[in-house]
C-alpha cells in the first residue's frame, strides 16, 4: 500500500473527533490536525493519538486545508472533517489500492443528521474527491464551500463510504446556514454579483421543490423537510445578506 496522510482541520470538534481518529490511525500513521482555536477537547484527545496537532488562526476552508495538506508527510493526502468517519470497508478498499499520481478517488458518502441516515434528497449518492495526490491537486481558496482544482486528472469512484455525521440539531444546522450564507455574500460581492428578485425569491422555492420533490427528500420524513427548508433558507439569506451589504 502506497503511503498517505490523513489532514483534518478541527474547531471544537470534540463530539466525533475520537472516533474519527481510531479510525483514521488505522490507515495511516501520519495525522495531521490544524486547529483555528478549540475551547473543548479538541486538542486534548488528539494527544491521545499520535496526531501533529498544530494552532492555525482561521483562513477559511480551502485556504485553511491547503496549510493543513502542506504539514502531511506524504504526498497522497486523505483529507477528511473532524465529522466524517471512515468505515471499516472503506479503510480495507484504500489499503488494497494502487494509487496512481494521474488519478483521483471520489468516496461514496452516507449522511446522518439529527442522529439519523439520510437515504433521498439532496444528499442522496453523495460523492467527494478526498483523496489525491499534494503534488497534483490543491484547494481553491473559498472561505466556505471549498473544492479541489483537480487539473483534469481522472476521477476513480471507490465503493465504500465515509460516514458523515452532520448536524445534530436543527438549530445547529440553521447556524450553520446562516454563517454560510454570510460568507456566500460576501463572495458574490466580491464577484459583482447582484441580488435580484429571482435570486431572492424564485431560487430557495425551487432549491426547496427540488429537494424536497424532485429527489424524493419527502422519503425521509420530518428530516427530509427540515433538510430542504433550511437549505432553502440559506439561499434566500445569503441574497438577502448580499442586498444589505450592496
Amino acid at each position: 500500500m502506497t503511503k498517505l496522510s490523513i489532514v483534518i482541520i478541527s474547531f471544537n470538534s470534540s463530539r466525533k473527533l475520537k472516533e474519527v481518529l481510531t479510525k483514521a490511525s488505522k490507515l495511516s500513521e501520519d495525522l495531521i490536525v490544524v486547529d483555528s482555536g478549540s475551547t473543548d477537547s479538541t486538542q486534548a484527545i488528539c494527544q491521545e493519538f499520535q496526531v501533529q496537532f498544530y494552532k492555525q488562526e482561521w483562513q477559511g476552508y480551502g485556504k485553511q486545508k491547503n496549510i493543513a495538506n502542506s504539514k502531511a508527510k506524504h504526498d497522497w493526502i486523505l483529507s477528511l472533517d473532524a465529522d466524517e468517519v471512515l468505515s471499516s470497508a472503506l479503510i480495507e478498499e484504500i489499503q488494497n489500492l494502487e494509487l496512481q499520481e494521474n488519478h483521483v478517488y471520489n468516496i461514496p458518502f452516507r449522511n446522518v443528521y439529527c442522529h439519523k441516515e439520510i437515504k433521498f434528497g439532496r444528499w442522496k449518492n453523495e460523492h467527494h474527491v478526498r483523496l489525491f495526490n499534494r503534488r497534483e491537486v490543491h484547494w481553491d481558496e473559498n472561505a466556505v464551500h471549498e473544492g479541489l482544482h483537480l487539473n483534469n486528472l481522472k476521477k476513480v469512484k471507490l465503493r465504500q463510504p465515509i460516514h458523515h455525521y452532520s448536524m445534530d440539531s436543527r438549530a445547529e444546522h440553521v447556524a450553520k446556514a446562516r454563517y454560510y450564507a454570510k460568507m456566500g455574500a460576501e463572495k458574490l460581492k466580491l464577484m459583482g454579483k447582484k441580488a435580484t428578485f429571482i435570486k431572492l425569491y424564485i431560487n430557495p422555492f425551487y432549491r426547496f421543490v427540488k429537494d424536497y420533490f424532485f429527489s424524493f427528500g419527502f422519503l425521509d420524513g420530518p428530516l427530509g423537510f427540515q433538510i430542504a427548508f433550511i437549505v432553502a433558507k440559506e439561499s434566500y439569506w445569503k441574497y438577502k445578506n448580499l442586498k444589505d451589504i450592496s
